[in-house]
């Protein structure tokens, strides 16, 4: 099971600080979103709030963010950077909106979060609902069809079936993709929601690491302590360790290659 009670102040400023590349590949998404002044945006998984307080520039003072979060610890860290008046973060959920009347949001955006939602179906249909006739809904997710081909998956995998995880830690339960969606199934939950499906890709990306405790210390933040949760307790140390050791191996002359493979999804819901 995915745990939300293992976030805490460190991880949450860890993620803020080092989650550059989600930062990046979030900008890219809402430049193919196409946002514009005076929309109403809701921001799914908003994390520490990086991404909305860019998007504030865009949507300017006539527009209106939303961002939720289940974090607290991340949405505190929202809160604490956030001096406009027409941003909100507030703690929260994909599949309960009932704060947010039908029909009142422009925009919807998920930026390497929908992959945390358990349930999918529930949470689109909120969206389905909050969104304007019209309104589009962007998102980027781990492709689950190509997760074995990651960096992240390859190497733990690799170690965690070494002595003396072998036996003891299952390689399926890998935080990252355990509620994970194939394209073809991404597909599906937008048409069974009501949506039109406009654009759905997957890109490949390569990041550049310094350091292999930079890759895990990534990994911790970005799935708020389920990385290796599933590693018996008195191992953990000594599997942040092995696997700091292995992403060391793969280093090149310009640093730690890490490759991944993400979604890339944009619909409209469907009515006048």
């Amino acid at each position: 099971m995915i745990s939300l009670a293992l976030d805490n102040s460190k991880l949450a400023k860890t993620y803020d600080e080092i989650s550059d590349s989600q930062y990046e590949s979030g900008k890219k998404l809402l430049a193919e979103l196409k946002v514009k002044p005076g929309e109403t945006v809701l921001d799914i998984g908003c994390g520490t709030g990086r991404l909305g307080l860019y998007l504030l520039d865009i949507i300017g003072p006539t527009g209106r963010f939303i961002g939720i979060d289940p974090l607290p610890e991340r949405i505190s860290i929202a809160n604490d950077n956030n001096v406009h008046p027409n941003a909100e973060f507030r703690t929260g959920v994909a599949e309960d909106l009932s704060f947010l009347g039908n029909n009142s949001v422009d925009l919807v955006y998920l930026s390497a979060v929908f992959h945390w939602v358990p349930d999918k179906q529930k949470a689109l249909q909120e969206i389905s609902r909050v969104l304007k006739p019209g309104g589009r809904i962007g998102l980027t997710t781990n492709a689950k069809e190509l997760v074995k081909a990651t960096t992240l998956r390859s190497v733990t995998t690799e170690v965690l079936s070494r002595v003396p995880y072998r036996g003891q830690v299952d390689a399926e339960a890998f935080a990252p993709t355990r509620h994970g969606v194939t394209a073809t199934q991404l597909v599906e939950l937008f048409l069974d929601a009501g949506f039109r499906v406009a654009d759905v890709r997957v890109l490949a990306i390569e990041r550049l690491y310094h350091t292999g405790r930079d890759i895990v210390d990534f990994a911790e933040a970005s799935t708020f302590g389920n990385y290796l949760n599933h590693v018996p307790a008195d191992l953990r140390d000594k599997a942040r360790f092995d696997l700091e050791s292995a992403f060391e191996i793969l280093r090149g002359d310009e640093g730690i290659p890490f490759q991944l493979y993400t979604l890339f999804a944009i619909a409209e819901k469907i009515g006048a």
